[in-house]
């Protein structure tokens, strides 16, 4: 079984999808330290213009809050982030379809960043057609290490994982004789995010934004083909 592990993002890239998407068993990471000015609060999108922006939910996160006890902090954010994806991707050819089932989970969310990114998460596994992988809440499991490795090798043990995939940032931390040691192969994720062109309407083709971006433009068939195909055999 593979497993694969990440911390929860806000409308995460196609390369994060392309873990959740190679993974029988995918688990949400919850209980890691909140990391100021990342993604788990924040996500990058692109106008008609093709110029860049960042989405950001501002948050209540003093130092080592874990991720899902963060709260947005805007009292009307729904409302602001609703309207700036609607001003930004309004006229792109797959908005209607895709926004309304996003839409409604927004809406529906509580003001805890972690419900927010669940939500929508799980919205665009739907979009994508990833029902391969179970999603697993880090926080429903009795895994008490704060050490990175061995935090990530008892997830694996706890899900019954014999192989994991790892982003590349895991080369900076990871040991991976702790995983050899507990049976269980590394697999190294080989996302080549060149590979993620897609049309947007105008402008130069730009790699590396929020999955919206990609599902309003390129519709949900070829962004489920950008997530599978970018993965360098």
């Amino acid at each position: 079984m593979i497993a694969a592990a990440h911390q929860p993002h806000f409308l995460p890239w196609l390369g994060y999808l392309n873990k959740v998407a190679r993974s029988d068993v995918f688990i949400w990471l919850d209980t890691v330290q909140f990391r100021k000015n990342y993604f788990q609060n924040r996500t990058r999108i692109a106008g008609v213009d093709g110029v860049e922006r960042w989405l950001t939910l501002p948050v209540h996160a003093h130092l080592d809050t874990a991720i899902n006890a963060v709260e947005v902090a805007e009292p009307r954010w729904k409302d602001r982030v609703g309207k700036t994806i609607q001003q930004m991707y309004g006229k792109a050819a797959h908005f209607a379809e895709c926004w309304e089932p996003l839409h409604a989970e927004l809406a529906g969310a509580s003001n805890r960043l972690a419900d927010v990114n669940y939500r929508l998460f799980r919205v665009v596994l739907d979009l994508l057609g990833i029902a391969t992988a179970r999603v697993v809440v880090a926080s429903e499991l009795s895994v008490v290490e704060t050490e990175p490795t061995d935090r990530l090798v008892k997830l694996c043990e706890a899900v019954g994982a014999s192989s994991y995939i790892a982003g590349k940032g895991g080369r900076q931390y990871m040991r991976e004789e702790a995983f050899a040691s507990a049976g269980i192969d590394v697999i190294w994720q080989q996302f080549d995010v060149a590979r993620t062109q897609y049309p947007r309407g105008t402008g130069t083709p730009l790699v590396g934004l929020s999955v919206i971006d990609c599902l309003f433009h390129a519709g949900p068939e070829r962004a489920r083909e950008l997530v599978d195909d970018a993965w360098i055999p």
